[in-house]
């Protein structure tokens, strides 16, 4: 038996100025995953972005965590981040906004060190 995703999203689609921007049909992100959205400008990728973190809403579709829907946007929006790219807090080293969530969460420094570290090298 498979673990339940940590992100679970069906049938997604969401429109902007009449025009559909994203058509996902199922997409599932497992715990220990590291998911990258790629493609060119005007691709949705921003938009997708945006609707799994509950800035926009879909058309159609449903996006969910560890199997549930919170049934707030307040509850929801306690477990998702989004860094966008014109960052108004984030304007650091890359080492320094890799560590700042980690620290936001209560992490030390020795522990966000290690963590950041590890994903900076494996991501180079």
């Amino acid at each position: 038996m498979s673990p339940d995703p940590l992100l679970q999203i069906r049938d997604l689609k969401i429109e902007l100025g009449g025009e559909l921007i994203v058509d996902l049909p199922s997409l599932d992100v497992f715990r220990g995953e590291v998911l990258v959205i790629l493609g060119p400008n005007g691709a949705g990728k921003s938009t997708l972005l945006q609707a799994i973190a509950r800035l926009i809403k879909p058309v159609q579709g449903s996006i969910s965590f560890t199997g549930s829907i919170p049934q707030s946007d307040l509850e929801y929006r306690r477990r998702v981040a989004t860094v966008f790219q014109s960052p108004l807090l984030l304007d650091q080293t890359v080492y320094h906004n890799a560590s700042i969530g980690l620290r936001f969460r209560g992490n030390d420094k020795h522990q966000a060190r290690q963590i950041v570290e590890r994903w900076l090298e494996r991501l180079n």
